[in-house]
């Protein structure tokens, strides 16, 4: 049976088939309205704060890192318990279109890196727009993954083994920096997690203009999204804020992305896939069928565990050396 869709050519939303557990929590997913950015903060903050239960097998430290604009830098460092060698590196950056999250919005996931991936996760509390625009969160994470490269031996860690990765606006950093980290002075990455990435301020593919009423993400919070963070950039916008702009992607770190059905960032992370692909970047491309923009956060569901299993296998894959 053909599934009906719109003018537009994508089904719309009482047509889209979900994942069944998806579909059943969908109701309960909480929706923060960028437009009333200190009411969302707040909520995100609250809810960040109920039922958390700290990992047994991990244990995490704060600290900061000094930034290039005279800022310091709020940093968690999470390792597993149990003694090692010298262990790989994780750098990783939260989503939030740019605007929310921090180091309370995400442990869980570098909980469970750190603890089943056997590794060092370094979660970054980079500035926030519109206070903090473009290029504030760039630097920022970019001097993290500095620091970790200058102090992986007071990490206990392996210099050698460095990787980025991020959710959402994450992602657009951590593709963004392993860009920028091809440059002969800055740390060679291993690999680039990129999950359900933001990569094109452009916002023209078939997906980012058809999906206005998805879960979680659509085409109004992106346009909102990037609106806010490139609210003060004189002249051309590049690849250090919109990866998808940069004009060559060889020699770029080995990635692995992950996609969701039904999001408007779909086709911008197939159409650099394909970039990645004709450039021989090894690439593993993962997408969930029935799926919204950030489902395996939901980890209750048995879609979003899938999810969670295959990012741990793409870091222990990327790590083996």
């Amino acid at each position: 049976m053909t599934t009906p869709v719109s003018s537009s050519g994508q089904p719309t939303a009482n047509q889209r088939r979900l994942d069944p557990e998806l579909a059943a929590i969908n109701v309960l997913i909480p929706r923060f309205d960028l437009g009333r950015l200190a009411e969302s903060r707040q909520f995100e903050a609250e809810l960040a704060a109920q039922g958390r239960i700290l990992m047994p097998g991990v244990t995490h430290v704060d600290a900061a890192v000094p930034g290039r604009d005279g800022n310091a830098i709020p940093i968690r460092i999470y390792r597993p318990d149990e003694p090692l060698a010298r262990l790989p590196v994780l750098v990783y950056f939260h989503g939030g279109g740019f605007m929310l999250g921090g180091l309370h919005t995400e442990e869980e996931r570098c909980e469970l890196y750190a603890l089943r991936v056997k590794c060092v996760v370094v979660a970054v509390d980079y500035r926030l727009a519109p206070e903090h625009p473009f290029p504030a969160a760039f630097t920022d994470c970019l001097d993290v993954v500095m620091w970790v490269a200058a102090s992986a031996f007071s990490l206990g860690a392996d210099r050698s083994r460095i990787a980025v990765g991020g959710n959402s606006a994450g992602g657009a950093l951590a593709a963004s920096v392993a860009l920028e980290c091809r440059e002969e002075a800055l740390p060679d990455l291993v690999h680039q997690l990129l999950i359900n990435p933001v990569l094109d301020c452009r916002a023209s593919t078939g997906s980012a203009m058809t999906f206005t009423d998805t879960p979680v993400w659509t085409r109004s919070d992106n346009l909102l999204m990037w609106q806010s963070y490139l609210a003060e950039t004189s002249g051309e916008v590049d690849y250090r804020a919109s990866p998808s702009l940069v004009d060559d992607v060889r020699d770029v770190a080995p990635t692995s992305l992950w996609i969701a059905e039904h999001d408007p960032l779909r086709d911008e992370a197939y159409e650099y896939a394909a970039r990645l692909l004709a450039a021989d970047v090894p690439l593993a491309v993962n997408q969930y069928a029935g799926t919204f923009h950030g489902f395996d956060s939901y980890r209750m569901t048995r879609i979003g565990r899938r999810a969670m299993d295959d990012q741990v296998w793409a870091l222990q894959s990327a790590f083996v050396r």
